[in-house]
Parts: C-alpha cells; sequence; structure tokens
C-alpha cells in the first residue's frame, strides 16, 4: 500500500520549501557573494543529497533483500523518527534566529561546504531512511527502482528551490521572515505521515 506519487510530490514540496540551514547557507553565500556563488552553493547542497539517494536505493535495498522482515520494522522505526522530527523541527525563537545569523564560508569553497553540510549530518541520512519507506510499496518490484526515483525527484525539487533560492536571495530573505507560519507545517506534515504509517501497521 501506497500513499501515491501525488502525496510523495507534495511532501517534496514542503519539506524542500522548509526553510532550513542549506536553504540558509545558500541565500547567504548569494547575498554575500553574489549569485553564482549562491548557485554553486545549491549545487554542493544537492550532490551531499544525492549521495544519501545512492544509499537508499542500493545499500538499503541489499538488506531487505535478505531480511523482508527488516523492511517493515525500518518503516515502524522510520515513523518513530517522524514524530521526533516533528517535535525537534517544530518552530523556536532562538532556533531560527541562531540559523539566521550563522556565517558563510569563503566564496571560492560555496560547493565543498554545501556539499559537507549535508554529507557530515547523519540526519540527512536518518531521514531518507525513514521517510521513503512511507511511500515505496512493500511489494513494489524492483524495490530498488522505485527508492532511486523516489529519492532522484527529491533531489530534483531541491536543487530547483536551492538554485531559485540563490537566483532570489533578496526577495526571499523578506519572504521567509515574514512567512513565519510556514515553519509549522513541516512539522505538522512529519507527524501525519507518522500517524498514516503507525495507523496501518497497527490497525
Amino acid at each position: 500500500m501506497t500513499y501515491g506519487f501525488l502525496s510523495f510530490l507534495l511532501a517534496v514540496l514542503i519539506i524542500n520549501l522548509a526553510p532550513g540551514p542549506a536553504m540558509l547557507y545558500v541565500m547567504n553565500q548569494s547575498l554575500r557573494h553574489g549569485v553564482r556563488t549562491g548557485l554553486k552553493a545549491a549545487a554542493g547542497v544537492e550532490f551531499g543529497v544525492f549521495f544519501y539517494v545512492l544509499l537508499a536505493a542500493f545499500g538499503l535495498m541489499l538488506i531487505f533483500k535478505e531480511v523482508p522482515l527488516l523492511y517493515r520494522i525500518i518503516q515502524v522505526a522510520g515513523a518513530l523518527y517522524l514524530l521526533y522530527l516533528a517535535y525537534q523541527c517544530w518552530p523556536r525563537r532562538s532556533a531560527a534566529a541562531s540559523d539566521g545569523e550563522a556565517a558563510p564560508a569563503p566564496a571560492g569553497f560555496a560547493f565543498g561546504k554545501g556539499m559537507l553540510i549535508n554529507l557530515t549530518n547523519p540526519k540527512i541520512g536518518l531521514f531518507f531512511v525513514s521517510l521513503l519507506p512511507q511511500f515505496v510499496p512493500v511489494d513494489a518490484q524492483p524495490a530498488w527502482l522505485y527508492f532511486l526515483i523516489y529519492g532522484l525527484v527529491f533531489n530534483i525539487g531541491g536543487i530547483v528551490v536551492n538554485m531559485t533560492v540563490g537566483l532570489a536571495a533578496h526577495n526571499l530573505r523578506a519572504f521567509i521572515q515574514r512567512s513565519s507560519w510556514f515553519d509549522y507545517v513541516p512539522p505538522v506534515l512529519f507527524l501525519g505521515i507518522a500517524l498514516l504509517t503507525l495507523t496501518r501497521e497497527f490497525a
């Protein structure tokens, strides 16, 4: 059973549009060093995400092929992690302020720094492990292809969003600062996906 590809697209859109450290890094690079540097930072950020796309598609499926029961265990564990994420990313004024004031790296290291932001963040890997299994059917064949396509869709959505941030940093900074209500959308989304998964598994 799956929530459907359209539901996944909606989740991708909301998650990628939610302001976070990577988006704010791209924005700061673009504002301080120019649009070209901002685009380099966005490319680096999404290259880091692509590593986890491949890991989710091939690394996980090799394990799931050997231990099918592990797939359902991962789904439940992922749902619990999404509940934790919902709590962790619930808007807090102090956290938002500290992210916005983070100093960017020199312009020449924009791509590498952007890549390291996600490569060195274990939450990105855990996020892929927890989110993608909620949308890929247990009987999907071949399952690795579903994981790869869904992961690439997420990655492409991030590229579009972060490239847009790099190109329109001045206007988007003001919009993000005004639209504090949007900060509540991702945690509510995580909560909804987690509850639907747990209801499906234990109903």
